[in-house]
């Protein structure tokens, strides 16, 4: 079972262009970040482990998942961190934790040569008042130049 996302936040995308000469490529690192609200409650029985999941949004399209071109994608590497974490009622031994983050390509399409990027995170409660209610997270995505274009708004738009 994974955790359920209620809602991803996304947060200023920034993109830098590293430029070389022939016969280098010119190279993008895109850096993504945001929050993504949900739910994960822990248990009684000890530690509740289970995984967030969740692909990058598109940062010029509020409601879309990135779309990469796998043939350009040279990786992408990332941080999870706990943004907002409660207790419900009394806590002994209270822990809330991220134990690994990872991130990869999802919905390959040969066809069209695209891929969505997704984040997964490991994350861990104990005692069943403990909850995890946001995480933030920071994605470092590689690419030739070009293919993550990010429009960003004029200066005081």
């Amino acid at each position: 079972m994974s955790i359920t996302v209620l809602a991803r936040n996304p947060g200023p995308t920034i993109q830098a262009t590293q430029v070389r000469t022939p016969p280098d490529v010119n190279l993008d690192v895109t850096i993504f970040t945001g929050v993504v609200e949900c739910v994960f409650k822990g248990n009684a029985a000890g530690i509740a482990r289970d995984t967030l999941s969740f692909n990058i949004q598109d940062p010029n399209e509020e409601e879309a998942d990135l779309s990469v071109d796998i043939f350009s994608f040279f990786g992408a590497s990332g941080t999870v961190s706990l943004a907002s974490i409660a207790h419900d009622g009394p806590v002994n031994d209270a822990l809330w934790a991220v134990d690994a983050t990872s991130v990869g390509l999802t919905n390959l399409d040969r066809g069209s040569g695209k891929a969505n990027l997704q984040v997964t995170a490991s994350l861990a409660v104990r005692g069943s008042n403990g909850i995890v209610l946001r995480t933030s997270y920071t994605v470092f995505a590689r690419t030739f130049s070009g293919a993550i274009t990010v429009f960003l708004p004029p200066p005081g738009g």
